[in-house]
């Protein structure tokens, strides 16, 4: 039997009486693969979840080598198999900023080694050649896709063209920004319209007849 008291953080562990039946109060108790513990904290869980997940990946990263299987496989893999292990269920229970911290350190490790495990794909941790001179510098392999089109538009550039196109330039908006009444008089100078004469641009009645 799992107690918490709400203001008592120590609990005695002393054997109850319920019906007849002696039962031992605990501090943590498992319940359909989740640790219940007397403070509601889920770092044993979380700490389980790990250890099965790198139990699995061990299991696994051997398999990826013998078989030389495709990085694009051995991560249809991993969601499959190893990143459910670590995350299921905790979709519905709060978690720390610690916990997420150390699910994604262990993520991170386990998709590393499956990376270096699998074909056709470049090794980390090597050394890009340069100038004597120069220090020797490491490179990085990302496992991202690299974005095809066009660049990204941000408000920025748009409020940028505008400027351009006005003959103004950044500080000068600036200064402008910080008075509304400024602002708004510089405003109307930009967007006001040229004056027509509606008479003439109104259809007369011998036309329409």
């Amino acid at each position: 039997m799992l107690v918490r008291d709400p203001i008592n953080k120590s609990i005695a562990k002393q054997t109850q009486e319920i019906n007849g039946v002696l039962i031992t109060p605990v501090d943590t108790i498992k319940y359909l693969g989740t640790y219940l513990t007397s403070e509601l904290s889920r770092r044993d869980t979380i700490k389980a979840r790990c250890k099965q997940a790198i139990r699995n990946a061990k299991g696994l990263i051997p398999f990826i080598k013998k078989t030389k299987m495709h990085w694009k496989i051995a991560k249809l893999i991993y969601k499959m198999v190893i990143s459910p292990s670590m995350t299921y269920g905790l979709n519905v229970v709060a978690l720390t900023k610690s916990n997420r911290t150390r699910l994604r350190q262990y993520e991170r490790e386990i998709l590393k080694d499956m990376l270096q495990a699998a074909r056709n794909q470049p090794k980390l941790k090597h050394k890009k050649s340069s100038k004597e001179k120069q220090s020797p510098k490491s490179s990085r392999y990302t496992t991202t896709e690299r974005k095809v089109g066009r660049p990204i538009y941000t408000w920025e550039d748009s409020l940028r063209q505008d400027l351009n196109y006005h003959n103004r330039n950044q500080e000068e908006w600036d200064t402008l920004a910080q008075n509304k009444m400024e602002m708004k008089k510089a405003a109307d100078e930009l967007y006001q319209l040229p004056e027509t004469d509606t008479e003439s641009s109104a259809p007369s009645e011998e036309n329409e007849e």
